[in-house]
């Protein structure tokens, strides 16, 4: 269908901008969708071989090291790529301006405070495993931290395909010689070591495709200009803060009070729950400008692009969130052997989780896109505050599986608060419009399974199937101008037949 042409008897066809706005977005999500599809195959493989050859000890070290480094980037990232993102969809000469004094900046911090990091874990004691592969994964997450920067600003030009390109290059480098590592007969530090190695390769690759796409900004850092950039992006620092507190407590208190096997346990399950995060990324990613520069009275409107990027991560995601409840043991034994059947517990319990994270990462991404960031913090505050005291009182009476039930938990109440702000900010939101579809196909989906619980992939396979006819045969009675927008889009990118 052409801009021009004319809409069907009896239908309200969407605008022309809307079709452009829809298309961008689904567009910027399939690429960093296939970007994070491939780069979190090749991760979970090196995953899976690490479980497979170091045991549920060694994979709680590396889990372990994950965990702590990633709580130290916080400090280091500082919420600069946000603040970057913002600014460059607002004035995208300012983000050219801004990207290097970001990088600057972050180098500036890394030095002293990974000294500090490491000085914290000797004086504590953690065993040199640990310690030996924290200090082998330092210069990946740092390079993983300046891909985040590249991202933020690519993001701004509402470019997410040469990115996505080089961040799953990057992960599947990293995964490569990890396992080839691993299968040498190396241990768990040679894991670390890998994937640095492969971070900084995707970095390189980055940065040459900056250069022949939108170009790399003009070489200029002014550390005058660094104290007034770190005040601006303090209140993202602080909501992400929070955020990696309620990502990454759990794994740290239950290696505190429970054993290593029982972190690995739950490091497996958190690994196939987190993986689906690459959905709800490439959603954000790809709507984070237009949450920026559109409004009320747009075309289209920020209410309806809200509501559809909400609409779209429940239609992806639903029948994830089933395999997991329903097909949890099956997927554990198939993906990491035998020893981690019982992993499929806490999958189990984490599944739920996969919607309402969906639902909590957007309304942030809406939230801190146009509102005073400041006032998110005390609500992230607030549910760090709730994960942790919960993980402190389950995990010594549930071990991995109260980790698991502590972070559901924690979800729920997040959602339920931020989007009812979210909400208040934009509008109230179409509810029957925006999980019907996905609701009726994922009942369609559990109810297949169930029946066919003696032959799991079959089930999941049928099941899958009858997701799909549900949640098109209710679309189309509920939303049907969603469905013109999808049609609409499918039919301009497609090759004309006409000669």
């Amino acid at each position: 269908m052409s801009k021009a042409s004319t809409p069907a008897p009896g239908r309200n066809a969407a605008s022309s901008n809307t079709v452009a706005v829809g298309e961008r977005a689904i567009m910027n999500t399939l690429y960093r969708s296939g970007g994070e599809v491939v780069g979190r195959l090749a991760s979970l493989l090196l995953f899976v071989e690490a479980g497979r050859t170091l045991g549920t000890n060694g994979l709680g070290a590396f889990v372990f090291a994950v965990a702590y480094m990633g709580f130290v980037m916080v400090w280091v990232d500082i919420g600069l790529d946000r603040y970057l993102l913002r600014a460059g969809a607002r004035a995208r000469a300012e983000g050219r301006a801004l990207f290097f004094n970001v990088l600057g900046l972050k180098l500036a911090l890394a030095l002293p405070l990974f000294a500090v990091g490491f000085l914290v874990l000797h004086e504590v004691g953690y065993g040199h495993q640990a310690q030996a592969t924290t200090w082998a994964l330092a210069p990946g997450v740092f390079s993983d931290s300046v891909a985040r920067t590249q991202l933020s600003f690519f993001l701004s030009h509402e470019r997410a395909g040469p990115p996505s390109f080089a961040d799953a290059i990057q992960r599947v480098c990293s995964a490569a010689l990890g396992i080839a590592a691993l299968r040498a007969g190396y241990g768990v530090v040679s894991v670390g070591v890998t994937y640095s190695a492969g971070s900084m390769i995707g970095v390189i690759i980055g940065f040459v495709l900056l250069a022949r796409t939108i170009g790399v900004p003009r070489l200029t850092v002014n550390s005058g200009r660094w104290r007034g950039l770190a005040a601006r992006s303090l209140p993202f620092a602080a909501q992400d803060t929070f955020a990696v507190l309620l990502a990454r407590a759990d794994t740290l208190i239950l290696a505190a009070i429970a054993t290593q096997a029982a972190v690995g346990r739950y490091g497996a399950a958190y690994r196939l729950f987190e993986s689906t995060l690459l959905i709800t990324a490439a959603i954000a990613g790809a709507f984070a400008a237009m949450f920026t520069y559109l409004g009320p009275d747009s075309d289209p409107p920020l209410r309806a692009v809200f509501q559809r990027s909400i609409k779209l991560s429940l239609v992806l995601l639903a029948p994830v969130a089933v395999a997991f409840a329903v097909l949890a043991r099956p997927i554990c034994r198939l993906i990491y052997g035998s020893g981690f059947s019982a992993a499929s517990l806490p999958l189990r319990i984490l599944a739920p989780a996969v919607l309402l994270m969906a639902i909590v990462t957007l309304s942030n991404s809406l939230m801190l896109s146009r509102e005073n960031p400041r006032q998110m913090v005390s609500l992230a505050a607030a549910m760090a505050g709730v994960n942790v005291v919960l993980n402190l009182i389950l995990i010594p009476l549930f071990s991995d599986a109260g980790a698991a039930a502590a972070m559901l938990a924690t979800e729920l109440v997040y959602a339920a608060c931020i989007l009812r702000m979210s909400t208040g900010a934009v509008g109230r939101l179409g509810g029957r419009t925006t999980v019907a579809g996905a609701g009726a196909g994922a009942a369609g989906m559990v109810a297949v399974t169930l029946l066919l619980n003696g032959s799991p992939w079959l089930g999941l396979a049928l099941g899958g199937g009858a997701y799909l006819l549900g949640l098109i045969a209710v679309e189309r009675l509920v939303s049907p101008i969603d469905v013109e927008l999808v049609t609409s889009m499918v039919r301009r990118l497609l090759p004309s037949r006409s000669a």
